[in-house]
C-alpha cells in the first residue's frame, strides 16, 4: 500500500508508549527491582508468569472503560490494580496494605524517565522529519507524568505538540481527542498522519477524523495483505512510505 500524494503531508503524531519508548529494562525486571528493595523474595520466572495473568486483567478492563485513560487518578489506581495482580501470590494472604505497598512503589517506577528507554530508530526519524520541516506531536494515552518523561529523555525538543489523555481529558479512540490534537497544530486532516502501535486506538482513532494511520508493527506480526492500513515494521519505514530522503550520518547528528 503506497501513499498517492506522500508530499502532501505535512503534520505527523506519533504515539508514545511502544512506539517512542519502552520500559527498561522491562515490566517484570521492574517489578522484581521493587519486590528486592522492599524485602520480597520472588525470582524473576514467577513474575514473568504473572504477567500472562495481568494482561488478561489489563484486556478486560480497558473493554470495560476506555474513558479511564482520561483522567490521571483513574490511571494510577488502574496501574496499581494492574500490578496488585501480578504480585498478589507472593504476598501473605489478606495483607493488602503490604500488595497496595508493592504496587504503588512499582507504578512511581514508571513515572520516572529511568524507567524508559527510546527505540534505536526514532532519532534518526524524528531528526530527518525536522530537518524537512514536518510539524511533528505526541497523541497518547498516559498520565501527566509523560511530558517530564519526554522532557528528561530530551524528546521534547522534536515536537511542536504534546497531547495527552490525562490532561485532555479524553481517551483513544475517541476522535475528541484527535479533533484536539488538529486544532492544536491548526492541521488540515487530509494531510496529517498518526503512527501507533494499536490498530483499535491509533489506527481507528486517526481514521474516525480522516488522519491517515500507518500502524507500527516492531513484532512484525502482520504484513501488508493483511491489514487494511499502512504498514510499518520499524519508525524508519516512515520516511520510505513519505519518499522522505534519509539523512547523512553528519545532519543526523546535528
Amino acid at each position: 500500500m503506497k501513499l498517492e500524494q506522500p508530499q502532501a503531508f505535512r503534520t505527523i503524531f506519533f504515539d508514545a508508549g511502544f512506539t517512542l519508548l519502552h520500559p527498561h529494562p522491562s515490566i517484570a525486571e521492574i517489578c522484581l527491582q521493587v519486590c528486592q528493595q522492599l524485602d520480597l523474595h520472588v525470582d524473576l520466572e514467577q513474575i514473568l508468569a504473572q504477567i500472562e495473568v495481568a494482561e488478561d486483567f489489563y484486556f478486560r478492563q480497558v473493554r470495560k472503560n476506555r474513558q479511564t485513560w482520561a483522567n490521571d487518578q483513574d490511571i494510577a489506581e488502574f496501574w496499581i490494580a494492574y500490578y496488585m495482580q501480578i504480585l498478589r501470590p507472593f504476598v501473605e494472604e489478606h495483607n493488602e496494605p503490604r500488595l497496595y505497598q508493592l504496587a504503588s512503589k512499582v507504578n512511581e517506577e514508571f513515572d520516572k524517565h529511568t524507567s524508559w528507554h527510546i527505540y534505536p530508530d526514532v532519532i534518526e526519524t524524528l531528526t530527518t522529519l525536522r530537518y524537512h520541516n514536518y510539524s511533528l506531536g505526541i497523541i497518547s494515552d498516559w498520565g501527566i507524568s509523560l511530558a517530564p518523561i519526554l522532557r528528561n529523555l530530551k524528546l521534547t525538543e522534536y515536537f511542536d505538540y504534546l497531547l495527552i489523555s490525562a490532561t485532555t481529558r479524553s481517551a483513544k479512540p475517541s476522535p475528541h481527542l484527535y479533533e484536539t490534537a488538529l486544532q492544536r497544530a491548526n492541521a488540515i486532516p487530509d494531510y496529517t498522519m498518526h503512527i501507533g502501535d494499536s490498530y483499535i486506538n491509533d489506527v481507528i482513532g486517526a481514521r474516525s477524523v480522516g488522519i491517515t494511520p500507518i500502524l507500527l508493527d516492531r513484532a512484525q506480526r502482520f504484513t501488508q495483505q493483511n491489514v487494511d492500513c499502512l504498514l510499518a515494521h520499524s519508525l524508519t519505514d516512515i520516511l520510505d512510505i513519505l519518499e522522505v530522503e534519509r539523512l547523512e550520518r553528519e545532519h543526523q547528528n546535528t
